[in-house]
């Protein structure tokens, strides 16, 4: 009887090893074939990062010539720009040096044009520190002005300055670096910079301390304030004192009128 119990046991037993062992093998099945599937991925994953290492390097290399081809091109073209500047420096120079000595040439001949009063001495002189704007002599033609010329009676230093009409007044537009004269009589000095003026600009001097040029009363038309000019300001040509004495000044422009 107890053996017929174990036996029975036995073979409860092995049934159930049996079909633990059935549901089992399709369970190893399925973990092999995802293991399997996992290590085709994995494949694919690693043969994918051989490829972009490849590219990677190959990107590199053609980096590296790019920047090595950049750096061989700004050298030279610093080589050509240093060159090409070296040798607008000289030809700037060059020309300059011509234009000066022109320009001197020209002033020292007489040859440029004049506009302003006659260069004379006058009967009158000594006058404070003014501005003089000469109204007789406006511009008759447009050009280029370089320097001015004046009969002194004494050294003195005064800045040029291109008054420009604008409806009923007149606008400073341009005025030039203090230039000195160094002597008494008949002196042309150069302008630093030339400047371009057109038909119906007017000429103002900008005196620092006592007038040194002399004047005549009742054959001009130049007048005066005390106060200065600075560019961009505006002149009302009745405000300026002096219409009723009708000056005329020993100074004018020098320049290349059309």
């Amino acid at each position: 009887m107890k053996s017929i119990v174990i036996l029975r046991r036995v073979s409860a037993l092995l049934m159930t090893l049996g079909l633990t062992a059935c549901l089992a093998q399709p369970n190893v099945k399925a973990l092999r074939d995802e293991n399997a599937q996992l290590q085709r991925q994995l494949n694919q994953a690693s043969d994918e990062i051989t490829d972009m290492r490849v590219r990677e390097e190959r990107l590199r290399t053609e980096l590296s010539e790019r920047n090595r081809v950049i750096d061989v091109l700004s050298t030279e073209k610093s080589s050509r720009v240093q060159e090409s500047s070296q040798l607008r420096a000289l030809v700037r120079d060059f020309v300059q040096a011509q234009i000066d000595s022109y320009r001197d040439f020209l002033l020292q001949s007489d040859l440029l044009d004049y506009v302003g009063g006659e260069l004379v001495s006058r009967a009158h002189r000594g006058e404070e520190s003014r501005t003089l704007v000469d109204l007789a002599n406006p511009i008759p033609r447009s050009g280029t002005l370089t320097g001015m010329a004046g009969h002194f009676e004494s050294p003195g230093q005064l800045v040029v300055k291109v008054l420009r009409p604008v409806e009923e007044n007149l606008v400073v537009v341009w005025e030039s670096l203090p230039i000195r004269a160094e002597q008494s009589g008949l002196v042309r000095l150069s302008f630093p910079v030339s400047v371009g003026v057109d038909e119906g600009d007017i000429i103002a001097y900008q005196f620092d301390g006592v007038v040194p040029i002399s004047f005549d009363r009742g054959t001009g038309d130049t007048r005066f304030q005390r106060e200065g000019l600075t560019l961009g300001s505006i002149v009302e040509p009745e405000a300026l004192a002096g219409a009723d004495e009708r000056r005329a000044y020993s100074i004018g422009v020098l320049g290349l009128l059309n």
